[in-house]
């Protein structure tokens, strides 16, 4: 049996995160024309964004985890969407805003969860609970927040 040994890929990892991050920052910015519709801007920031992530080891191991569980789960959606496709024949019905928002949501869990995985360790040695809750600026937010609340409520009593 003849075996073949692909784990040279695993050299080129953080080319193929540099490659995604890259187009998907693209697509968006010219998709959502958020920066203009100058193209020469989109590949710019693009091209600094996806630098960045590849600088970074966590932002690349970021994307090596989320990749393949967004992956399987647009798989997993595709068979959804023929086995639905092929009992009901009507896709249309299945398919409401709320399962959209479902989506959404899953898609959300997937990379705040892979977030935590990479990153928790490092905001963990800097930031503690106890630190957060005693911090000056925390503590003037929930003020701030109070006031506001406090002042909102007397403007629109009867």
């Amino acid at each position: 049996m003849v075996e073949i040994d692909l784990s040279g890929i695993a050299t080129f990892i953080p080319v193929f995160g540099f490659l995604l991050v890259f187009t998907v920052i693209y697509a968006l910015l010219g998709k959502t024309k958020a920066l203009g519709e100058n193209k020469f801007v989109h590949i710019l920031v693009s091209f600094v964004v996806a630098i960045i992530f590849l600088v970074s080891a966590n932002a690349i191991k970021y994307v090596e985890i989320v990749t393949p569980w967004v992956a399987a789960f647009v798989v997993s959606l595709l068979f959804i969407v023929l086995i639905v496709g092929l009992i009901k024949g009507n896709i249309e019905e299945f398919f409401s805003k709320k399962f959209g928002w479902f989506l959404v949501v899953v898609l959300i869990l997937i990379f705040v969860s892979s977030a935590i995985y990479i990153f928790g360790d490092v905001i963990g040695k800097y930031i503690t609970p106890k630190e957060i809750l005693a911090s000056p600026q925390i503590i003037g937010i929930v003020i701030l927040l109070a006031v506001t609340v406090f002042a909102s409520w007397l403007l629109t009593r009867k």
